[in-house]
């Protein structure tokens, strides 16, 4: 059931969108008791706080009247460029019917045309912390009349250096303005925004955020780590119809993976630190119109994107810690869709695994690593399912046809059509299977002088032994 406290026409639209109760963070965010409060809000990717901090903002400026018309109401900040995108398609179609007008201010975009909207009539702008600075640095943007300003993905931007951007937008607020602090996690650094800034906020956790989706199977793999990449290989061969995010835990990861991919014909993007805004832009694009199945990219740069149809999340490196597998895993399993989750872990990262999976709550199925006479098996019948099409023979093809026939058998015109496919597609690489050693492994005793951290040993000498 919706909120009787949201406004008649927000309420039509959000019924129009299908939505027929809130989630958590929803109504959490909307309650009655939270009406006009500063809010420190933890919630992940897919909880449903982009549409939790619109329909505050927007109850908010509907029953604000301002002064001057150039000034905005409110002010959402978020740490890129893509996520300002998202937020602004989605005030779009709750802001139907209400005259409400949302502009954008974000870095990469023209800056003349963000300074033509902004000096006219406008109530809500989305924006970068960057664009955003810069526009009130040069006296382009006024907040005087701000009556609410949220910060989404707060610990995000606090990471990416934006503290300084970030102050003095909230410095340039009025004091009396709401100020909405969402994030991933609470740190302290968060905890030390809030207190500096905010004015005795609701603290709002959602309680099953870090709980295993349960439209997301999981499934692990045992390797060496040196067939790493050519287990990727393999899997992106089998999966080779679904839309597939892998997860790399450095920049230089990324753009290594990401090279041998294109090197071996996979339509790959890759999104990570070192892409300038054009270049992120582009490779969401390429996901998003087909164009691409795949993309490479590291925890932050994926953060805050949205790439709709996911079916598989592959962690070529471990994450951290759970909190961190569940986020990315997360980014599958949408709306209903069923998803997968898939690791890999190497014989010096077992311990890291098992903590992974502990403290995640999942349980992984452990299986051995898919065999050359899988991926085979699945290149025919895909070869015979796609012999056949729906299309009339045009003219043209006939002439072919006709040509081809006099010259061979249709079993010689098959063979030929089978090799060309199977030329096309990239080699079945070589992969040791390893998964009957993991029990033996785990049942070695381990050297009293040596202690195991992630993916790395570290021996230590004796007191008796250390050279004086």
């Amino acid at each position: 059931m919706l909120n009787n406290l949201i406004n008649k026409t927000l309420s039509e639209n959000i019924s129009k969108r299908g939505f027929t109760k809130f989630t958590d963070v929803q109504n959490q965010v909307i309650h009655e008791k939270n009406v006009g409060r500063d809010l420190l809000v933890s919630s992940q990717t897919g909880s449903g706080k982009t549409l939790a901090y619109s329909l505050s903002i927007s109850t908010e400026i509907l029953n604000t009247k301002k002064q001057k018309k150039s000034t905005p109401s409110g002010l959402i900040i978020t740490p890129t460029r893509e996520l300002a995108l998202q937020v602004f398609q989605e005030v779009q179609w709750l802001f139907q019917n209400t005259n409400l007008i949302a502009v954008t201010s974000i870095g990469g975009m023209d800056i003349n045309k963000e300074r033509a909207k902004i000096s006219r009539s406008f109530d809500l702008l989305i924006g970068t912390p960057g664009r955003v600075n810069d526009h009130l640095r040069k006296k382009y943007l006024n907040l005087s009349e701000l009556s609410v300003l949220v910060l989404d993905e707060a610990d995000e931007m606090l990471d990416l250096g934006f503290k300084e951007d970030l102050d003095k937008i909230i410095e340039a607020s009025p004091d009396i303005s709401r100020k909405l602090l969402f994030s991933a996690t609470l740190p302290k650094k968060i905890i030390s925004l809030a207190n500096k800034y905010q004015k005795n906020p609701k603290r709002i956790e959602v309680s099953n955020q870090n709980i295993p989706h349960s439209d997301i199977s999981y499934e692990a793999y045992f390797i060496n780590k040196k067939d790493s990449d050519n287990a990727i290989f393999n899997l992106l061969r089998f999966y080779d119809d679904k839309n597939i995010l892998i997860f790399c835990s450095t920049r230089s990861s990324v753009t290594h993976l990401h090279s041998r991919l294109l090197n071996r014909g996979f339509g790959v993007v890759c999104l990570s630190g070192a892409l300038n805004q054009s270049e992120r832009f582009k490779a969401l694009q390429a996901m998003k119109n087909g164009r691409s199945r795949i993309c490479v990219a590291t925890d932050v740069a994926a953060r805050g994107i949205d790439l709709v149809n996911l079916d598989i999340v592959i962690h070529a490196d471990l994450p951290r810690n759970g909190e961190g597998l569940l986020h990315r895993s997360g980014r599958t399993g949408r709306a209903g869709n069923k998803g997968k989750s898939i690791l890999f872990f190497s014989p010096n990262e077992i311990r890291h695994y098992d903590n992974l999976v502990l403290h995640s709550k999942i349980k992984p199925k452990l299986n051995k690593f898919i065999s050359k006479e899988q991926i085979e098996k699945k290149d025919d019948k895909k070869i015979i399912a796609n012999v056949f099409s729906e299309n009339k023979i045009v003219d043209n093809e006939k002439i072919i046809l006709q040509k081809l026939t006099d010259k061979f058998s249709f079993n010689e015109i098959a063979l030929a059509y089978i090799r060309k496919i199977k030329e096309g597609l990239s080699p079945i690489e070589d992969v040791e299977d390893i998964s009957n050693s993991l029990n033996d492994i785990k049942s070695k005793p381990r050297n009293k002088n040596e202690r195991k951290g992630k993916g790395r040993k570290f021996k230590f000498k004796s007191r008796r032994n250390r050279k004086k």
